[in-house]
């Protein structure tokens, strides 16, 4: 468990997760690099059964034996840790603290944390497709920041109107996409001199947003029931698709052929048809759904439950809820080893 008032990691009853965790399980407290060593680097990427989910609201890590779904261990990490990605080289976990103003390094195959670096309130985080810029999302800061990918050196502090939120990408790499919150709104900046491009309605809070393989745009309503869909060039609406109140968050399958919607406020999660965006399935997902990741086999999907304190875990087979593992408070990003 997780104790708040010392912000340390009490070690829950082990379960066979590995051997190596085991021994990082029997002292009272656990360090964050003791765990993440233990248990991420305990098994080969490919064969790998672990989960990490980010609790927001408790400033804390928690590692999910994804064989047993049981947490196996709760660690305190920093102030607000919301996002997570990979580098593009699958080398490294990177952690949004925007809270605590940092980014968390983790070497993806050891566990161990490599860095921490100062950044000021990345909520929000991603690559673009060449590897050459590195995005932030200040969203407490109202500011867009921009990196060199490389050297991870701001390149620029962009002012946004207000809540930057999520970040996509033109498949070229010029454009940087970012939902405004606050504004109900979408921007567009040229990331080689930090142009705003053009800035459109969305509809009340925009919160996720993807790039179709054809190069469209689509965001996830959060104040209302529906995706929009729009054109990068112009920011031109083509067209809006009901998926369920609280249209939130977005997860490609590794085929491309299928898009998951996370629905917060339906407890629901929409399955599309990538090509066409017909919907052809809908999943119960309660708790408030927020991000989605996909087992390494691709039979799962693990989703947050902000509301809920919990991780849903989804068999895809059947389109039901297989389990649901208690977590901390306001679980937010997750990744699936």
């Amino acid at each position: 468990m997780y104790d708040a008032a010392s912000r340390r990691a009490v070690p829950l009853t082990p379960s066979p997760v590995a051997a190596a965790v085991s021994l990082f399980l029997r002292p009272r407290w656990l360090t964050l690099a003791a765990v993440l060593a233990a248990v991420l680097g305990a098994a080969e990427p490919a064969a790998a059964t672990t989960a990490i989910v980010l609790n927001s609201d408790d400033d804390s890590l928690s590692v999910i034996d994804s064989g047993t779904y049981r947490e196996t261990a709760r660690v305190y990490l920093g102030r607000s840790p919301h996002h997570l990605i990979l580098t593009p080289d699958g080398r490294t976990l990177i952690i949004a603290m925007s809270g605590s103003n940092e980014l968390v390094m983790i070497d993806r195959v050891t566990g161990t944390e490599k860095q921490r670096m100062a950044a000021s309130d990345p909520y929000q985080i991603g690559f673009s497709p060449d590897g050459k810029w590195f995005v932030a999302a200040s969203l407490r800061l109202d500011r867009i920041d921009i990196y060199n990918a490389q050297t991870y050196e701001v390149v620029r502090h962009l002012p946004a109107a207000s809540m930057p939120s999520h970040i996509a990408f033109s498949r070229d790499s010029s454009t940087a996409f970012v939902t405004l919150q606050g504004t109900s709104s979408l921007t567009a900046i040229d990331l080689a001199s930090g142009g705003e491009l053009w800035t459109v309605p969305t509809g009340p809070q925009p919160a996720g947003i993807v790039t179709r393989p054809g190069g469209t745009l689509l965001v996830g309503v959060m104040g209302a029931d529906y995706v929009a869909e729009f054109d990068p060039h112009d920011g031109a609406l083509i067209r809006r698709i009901k998926t369920g109140y609280g249209a939130h968050n977005f997860l490609a399958a590794p085929d491309g052929k299928t898009l998951y919607v996370s629905n917060r406020v339906a407890g629901t999660i929409s399955v599309l048809d990538a090509e066409t965006l017909a919907i052809t399935g809908t999943i119960l997902a309660p708790g408030g759904p927020d991000d989605m990741a996909l087992s390494p086999d691709g039979q799962e999907l693990w989703v947050t439950g902000r509301w809920r304190a919990a991780v849903n875990v989804i068999g895809l087979s059947s389109g039901t809820l297989k389990t649901t593992v208690p977590v901390g408070r306001s679980p937010h990003g997750i990744f699936v080893y």
